[in-house]
């Protein structure tokens, strides 16, 4: 059977394994956002763009205080 025939009834959280509506976008169980459900039944996981730029912010703030401290002419 291809891929794209198969039709799913649910999908599994990739964190708990918890069974969940294809509808779903935070697991009822763990609590975590999950994405649309994969090829065996699993849903994706989704990206935490929020850790991610605040990691960001983080590292650019601590490169921009080692100038500041170290660098720049007094």
């Amino acid at each position: 059977m291809p891929a794209q025939d198969i039709k799913h009834t649910s999908k599994k959280c990739p964190y708990c394994s918890e069974h969940l509506p294809l509808d779903a976008r935070i697991c009822s169980s763990c609590k975590k956002k999950v994405g649309k459900v994969e090829l065996h039944g699993m849903a994706k996981k989704t990206i935490d763009w929020r850790a991610y730029t605040l990691a960001i912010i983080s590292w650019t703030a601590l490169g921009v205080y080692i100038w500041w401290a170290f660098f720049r002419e007094h």
